[in-house]
């Protein structure tokens, strides 16, 4: 739209890298953060194992990376052998 309206490709270039730092900014610390707040796991877990998945599945596997992260710190927090992991994966240690 910006390359429409304006000539200015100084505009254009503007554009770009103010929606390319929104995109990375909130991709690698806005949505960790929530989704950490939400589901009791930290954002460096979330990340982890966004990548860790995604290189296993691929897309399938980053969009399903933090719903399996949940439910294995849920099912780790259960037994007392890995009761240890579940805290790491958690976000503030409680489980």
């Amino acid at each position: 739209m910006a390359l429409i309206q304006f000539e200015n490709p100084n505009v254009i270039l503007s554009v770009l890298l103010g929606l390319v730092l929104a995109q990375f900014l909130i991709g690698n610390f806005l949505d960790p953060y929530v989704m950490g707040n939400s589901l009791n796991l930290s954002p460096f877990a979330i990340l982890v194992s966004l990548a860790i998945w995604s290189e296993l599945w691929g897309i399938a596997g980053a969009f399903l990376a933090v719903p399996i992260t949940a439910v294995v710190a849920i099912i780790f927090s259960e037994f007392l052998s890995t009761r240890p992991i579940a805290v790491l994966l958690s976000r503030n240690g409680r489980l």
